[in-house]
């Protein structure tokens, strides 16, 4: 019944209606000036702020495209847990106060001691030019770590481990970085990545036994073998790392088949923490 024309830049539209001969016009008779045959410009003006809502959809849309799927591991991982402070993030505003009087983070006397001391101690024994020159630590650092439980911050101490909370090993890890970041990440492993929480959580009274005091005073190093020649540190896309359930002669176990590659701590490990594909075919 009509027909449109449109000029304008992207923040002014100009709209043109042009009359039309059917007897049927959606028009109402004001769209026409007083003589009825010249049309009203109608200006329809778009904000920056419509302008920026219309950006916003149409990068979403793009990104939607480009980013994998979720994974069915990623959604497990999603729906475990609670939700903090990151609610407030993306919420868009977040309250600092509110995090001030949520978390109250300290450190027990047994914690700010071996930070003042242990942990100082461990910096002075430290070089970063001859860590990075030499490619490992002094013998009287390696005996420290040791002997001082460095490893086994996170284990029990019902196991020989020291128990610290995770405030503690995060402020340790602070204070290693700021003189070597090779021990920040040699003491991070054990106590992040390796397998002595998740033997202290999950492994059977006779792996606590034999592990954890042996991780606790360093006599076992562990390390995480995750990355492979095929696949980066992404757990839930290991390529050519496979584990399959098996019995053999009554005895239900698992044949594992893998590659792996740059791990850290691999030269020095004793205990090794593998990243693997499960399948049951039965």
């Amino acid at each position: 019944a009509t027909k449109a024309s449109l000029s304008g830049t992207s923040s002014l539209r100009s709209l043109s209606v042009l009359p039309s001969n059917h007897s049927i016009s959606p028009l109402a008779p004001s769209s026409y000036n007083n003589h009825g045959n010249h049309p009203i410009h109608h200006q329809q003006r778009r904000t920056l702020l419509g302008l920026v809502h219309a950006i916003d959809k149409r990068v979403y849309r793009w990104a939607r495209g480009v980013l994998p799927p979720i994974s069915k591991t990623e959604n497990i991982a999603l729906g475990c847990g609670t939700i903090g402070f990151d609610r407030d993030i993306f919420s868009g505003s977040p309250s600092l106060q509110h995090l001030i009087d949520t978390y109250t983070p300290r450190l027990s006397p047994d914690e700010q001691s071996f930070l003042d001391h242990q942990v100082t101690h461990l910096c002075t024994l430290l070089n970063d030019h001859d860590v990075v020159t030499d490619k490992d630590f002094t013998k009287e650092a390696w005996d420290y770590m040791r002997d001082e439980k460095f490893f086994g911050m996170k284990i029990p101490k019902e196991w020989g481990g020291l128990g610290f909370s995770t405030h503690a090993v995060s402020c340790v890890l602070a204070k290693l970085a700021t003189q070597c970041f090779d021990a920040n990440a040699t003491v991070a492993v054990p106590n992040s990545l390796g397998p002595g929480e998740l033997l202290a959580r999950y492994g059977t009274s006779d792996q606590k036994e034999y592990f954890l005091p042996r991780l606790a005073d360093g006599t076992l190093i562990p390390c995480f073998g995750l990355t492979g020649p095929h696949s980066g540190s992404d757990a839930t896309s290991l390529i050519g790392s496979d584990c399959v359930v098996e019995r053999r002669n009554g005895e239900l176990g698992v044949v594992a088949s893998f590659k792996k590659r740059y791990i850290t701590l691999a030269p020095v490990a004793g205990v090794v923490g593998l990243g693997l594909n499960l399948k049951e075919p039965e």
